[in-house]
């Protein structure tokens, strides 16, 4: 068995710059290093190095990438191959899956191993790219690999529930989570003896490509504008004088903004739409298992918040309930593509022919939503690539522009900036951040939907799903639906301090949040990340507590409609990016101000802090 496992070759996030004439990121040729969701990769593939086995470490970037690329091959493989090229600079994720098949198809990989992420587009895109151009079943986020028998592995991977158990037949890809392996550099012996392994460089002549198919002239998707991503907030520093008075001053502020800002969403007429096949969006809403994820939703509201000629149709398998048309109506679907279907998980890969044959069919229309999770940011990444389409990933903004068609802003530079991405040709694809829109509620019913039905081609399957479970402890709530919501960082000193923050918090109602850090470092399911990585949540009420306040995490609050940052260290960004800040220590500070939100003056018609008056 040939084990290849794919690293990139990363700058740190803070030397990144874009240029204004391309708009394109400027990495520098030095502090580069070896992404670490990669680098677990690379650290577990010798574990799965069998007698007469071979091993290798690829990577695409610049000559300064060799440097880290030998820490790679320090963890254990044979040898390492590195795709280096000026031409490829610019090149977007379609570009970079092409290049990548390029160098592995005469290496004949029977197991590839990559990260889900990088640290500097977090797209994650590229892997279900690749596995589409391959012809490889794939599986996502593994926290445990074990082979069976001479061509077979068993993944334990995470689903945004939870886990699922997999077989899967080689050739495969398997991307890893954070969970399979803790980080670890290799010992200074093993670099020295990396030192001496093959390591090839190849140019994009040695695959047999032309500066015309890599780089800004191969990529499908153009960066049209870039803007501040920095969140418009009160700015309120609460950081002198004795606590308690900071505090009561701080809690009656966030009453006073969160009545100022209130809401008061009702059933609205939808804008009459003429369903022209020119303005049609497809909107994939189905989940794993058939029927209706209703994180999807929000995007068939968004597409009629558009001006004409945009509608929205919808395009699902499985069974549906009448009240599921009826949550389809009025979430604004115009239409539906409905595959009637038994009931049961299927693989991205065994709904790419229905998907594609559908936009096959409508290339009139100018292009397809899916909603960012693990499952349909496969099933778009390989609808992108057997069709040539360019896909932005994690979009957390979507607009129109007559002349070049959807207009998709993505969150880029750790956060800090939206980057606003079109494609040269239609239709275009794009992965929707959870929690980016709001759910319309247009006075719409099933009848008001044309119904059309499409065959569900079923495919032979070289992965299987074995089990799967759920990873949901109540006392952390719901971040989708908590009007609530409490974020943990590092600075809340440990692991052993969550069980105390989830006591204090409990009379808000609220659900629990976390930065990334405090994820990867195991004391909260994943499920609960926040972030450019994570979800997008959209409360009425954020309190971060010792979270420093960096774009990667807040992009993920963007849409609460207070925030609030409790930190002991005054210079921290957090208080020049959130309505109010209170400086302290967070044992000192959240009970006070639990208890002074949920103070009698505080109280609504349907208990303490129920919100339920400011909405």
């Amino acid at each position: 068995m040939h084990i290849v496992t794919l690293v990139k070759i990363v700058p740190d996030l803070e030397q990144i710059a874009f240029d204004p004439t391309t708009r394109a990121m400027r990495r520098p040729d030095t502090d580069l290093y070896l992404n670490p969701f990669d680098a677990r990769a690379a650290i577990v593939a010798p574990t799965l190095v069998r007698a007469g086995d071979t091993s290798a470490i690829v990577s695409m970037g610049p000559p300064a990438a060799r440097g880290p690329l030998v820490g790679g091959l320090a963890m254990g493989s044979d040898r390492a191959v590195l795709v280096s090229d000026r031409a490829l600079a610019g090149s977007d994720t379609f570009v970079t899956s092409k290049v990548l098949a390029a160098a592995l198809r005469p290496m004949a990989p029977d197991v590839i191993l990559t990260g889900r992420w990088s640290t500097d587009s977090s797209t994650g895109q590229v892997p279900s790219q690749l596995a589409e151009l391959m012809g490889l079943s794939m599986v996502n986020g593994a926290r445990r690999i074990e082979r069976r028998g001479s061509n077979g592995l068993e993944v334990l991977g995470e689903t945004e529930e939870g886990w699922g158990r997999y077989e899967v037949t080689t050739p495969c890809l398997v991307t890893v989570g954070e969970k399979i392996v803790k980080m670890r550099f290799p010992p200074p012996e093993a670099r020295m003896e990396a030192e001496s392994k093959p390591l090839d460089v190849w140019g994009i002549g040695d695959l047999g490509l032309t500066p015309e198919d890599v780089g800004f002239a191969g990529s499908p998707t153009v960066v049209k504008a870039l803007r501040n991503a920095e969140p418009d907030r009160a700015k309120l520093v609460f950081d002198f004088g004795p606590m308690p008075e900071r505090i009561r001053a701080a809690g009656a502020k966030i009453r006073d903004l969160l009545a100022r800002s209130r809401t008061l969403p009702r059933p609205c007429r939808a804008p009459p739409r003429s369903l022209s096949p020119t303005g049609e969006v497809l909107v994939f809403v189905a989940g794993p298992e058939g029927g209706i994820d209703p994180e999807s939703l929000p995007l068939l509201s968004e597409v009629l918040r558009l001006p004409e000629p945009l509608h929205s149709s919808a395009v699902g398998f499985g069974p549906l309930t009448e009240e599921d048309r009826h949550r389809l109506a009025r979430a604004g679907a115009s239409s539906a593509y409905w595959a009637t279907a038994n009931r049961g998980w299927r693989s991205p890969e065994a709904l790419v022919p229905m998907v594609g044959d559908l936009l096959g069919e409508r290339m009139q229309g100018p292009g397809a939503l899916f909603s960012s999770t693990t499952w349909a940011r496969e099933l778009a990444g390989r609808i992108s690539t057997r069709m040539g389409l360019g896909l932005t990933g994690d979009a957390v903004s979507l607009s129109w522009d007559p002349a070049s068609g959807l207009v998709l802003g993505k969150p880029s530079f750790g956060g800090g900036l939206i980057a606003e991405v079109v494609s040269k040709h239609r239709p275009s694809l794009a992965t929707i951040r959870p929690g980016s829109f709001e759910l319309g509620r247009f006075e719409r019913d099933a009848a008001d939907v044309r119904w059309m039905p499409v065959p569900l081609k079923e495919t032979p399957r070289r992965l299987r799903r074995i089990e799967s479970g759920v990873e949901r402890d109540p006392r952390y709530g719901d971040l989708n639906s908590a009007r609530t919501v409490v974020g943990i960082g590092m600075g809340i000193g440990g692991a052993d301090h969550v069980s105390e923050v989830l006591d204090t918090i409990r009379p808000l109602g609220a659900a629990l949040g976390a930065s990334r850090k405090v994820v990867d470092s195991g004391w909260v399911p994943p499920q609960l990340q926040i972030g450019l990585t994570g979800k997008s949540i959209a409360p009425d009420l954020y309190i971060g507590l010792g979270i420093s306040g960096q774009m990667n995490h807040l992009v993920g609050v963007k849409r609460a409609r207070v925030t609030v940052g409790i930190n002991p260290k005054a210079s921290e960004p957090v208080f020049s990016r959130v309505d109010v800040g209170v400086v302290g220590d967070w044992r000192e500070v959240l009970g006070p101000l639990v208890k002074a939100l949920c103070a009698p003056e505080a109280e609504g018609p349907r208990g303490p802090f129920s919100l339920e008056r400011f909405t």
